[in-house]
C-alpha cells in the first residue's frame, strides 16, 4: 500500500514538473513575441524617419543654425564667380540655354536642383557652355495650407535677382526646403534665406520683394508655361543653335541633360 502511495506521489510530482515546464515555455514564447513586436515597431519608426529625411521633409533650418550655415557655404562655393543677371545664371554668350520651370516648394524640383542641376552648374554653366534660366510654375505650393504664398515666394527669389543673387536665393530655398503641405513658408523663413546671402542689401531686397512688377513676372511665367502645355515641375527646356530638345519633365540625371545639350548644339 505504501508502495502504491509512493507511486502516486511520484506521478503527481512528474505531472507538476511537466506543467511548470510548459508554463515556463509559454511565458518564454510570450516574451519573445513581445520583443519581436517591439523590434518591428522600432524598424517601422526608423524606416519612416529615413523616408522623411531622404524626401527633404521636416522643418526648414533656422537661419543661424549649423545646417543653414553649411548650406549657405555650399551655395556660395557653387555659384562663386558665375555671372548672374535677373533669373539667369551663366554667360550671356552661352550657346545653349536651359530653362527650368519650377516651384520652390516642389520636392522633385529640390531633388533635381541638388543633383543633376548642381552638376550642370559646376561644369557646363561655369565653363560658359550653358546658361540657366529660372521661371515660375505653381504645382506643390498649391497643395499647401496657404496657396496664395506662391507669388510671394517666387517674387522673393526674383527680388534677389535685382542684386544678381537670384540663384543664391533659389539654391538656398531648395537646400532648406520644408515638408510639402506644411505652412513653413512664412515671412520669417523668406527673410531668413535672404540674410544668408553674403554681400546682400537686405533692406533693398525687402522693398523689391513687394514689387507688383515681380509678381506680374511670376504670372507671365505661368502663362508662358500654360501656352506650351507645361503643367509639371520641374519642366526643363533645352535650346541651342539646332533648335529645342523635347522638354524633360521631373527629376533627371546629368547624363540625360548632356544628351539633350548635344542634340541642340
Amino acid at each position: 500500500m505504501a508502495s502504491r502511495t509512493k507511486q502516486k506521489e511520484e506521478a503527481r510530482a512528474r505531472r507538476l514538473a511537466e506543467e511548470q515546464a510548459r508554463a515556463e515555455r509559454e511565458q518564454r514564447t510570450r516574451r519573445l513575441q513581445m520583443l519581436a513586436g517591439v523590434v518591428v515597431v522600432a524598424v517601422v519608426i526608423v524606416v519612416v524617419a529615413i523616408a522623411i529625411s531622404s524626401s527633404g521633409g521636416g522643418s526648414p533650418s533656422a537661419p543661424n543654425s549649423a545646417s543653414a550655415r553649411q548650406s549657405a557655404s555650399t551655395v556660395s562655393s557653387l555659384l562663386a564667380g558665375i555671372q548672374q543677371s535677373g533669373s539667369t545664371l551663366g554667360s550671356p554668350a552661352a550657346k545653349v540655354t536651359i530653362t527650368e520651370f519650377g516651384d520652390l516648394q516642389c520636392p522633385v524640383c529640390r531633388d533635381f536642383a541638388l543633383g543633376a542641376e548642381n552638376n550642370l552648374i559646376s561644369s557646363d554653366v561655369r565653363s560658359g557652355k550653358v546658361k540657366l534660366v529660372f521661371r515660375s510654375l505653381e504645382t506643390a505650393s498649391g497643395n499647401g495650407p496657404d496657396p496664395g504664398v506662391f507669388p510671394t515666394q517666387q517674387a522673393a527669389a526674383l527680388a534677389a535677382g535685382l542684386q544678381a543673387k537670384a540663384w543664391n536665393y533659389i539654391e538656398l530655398f531648395y537646400h532648406q526646403q520644408g515638408a510639402e503641405g506644411t505652412a513653413y513658408v512664412t515671412q520669417n523663413y523668406l527673410q531668413g534665406l535672404a540674410r544668408q546671402i553674403p554681400g546682400f542689401d537686405f533692406a533693398k531686397w525687402q522693398s523689391d520683394s513687394k514689387s507688383p512688377t515681380l509678381v506680374a513676372q511670376v504670372t507671365q511665367d505661368q502663362q508662358l508655361a500654360a501656352s506650351q502645355g507645361y503643367n509639371s515641375t520641374p519642366t526643363i527646356v533645352v535650346q541651342g543653335p539646332k533648335g529645342k530638345a523635347q522638354p524633360i519633365v521631373g527629376n533627371t540625371d546629368y547624363g540625360t541633360l548632356q544628351t539633350a545639350i548635344k542634340s541642340v548644339q
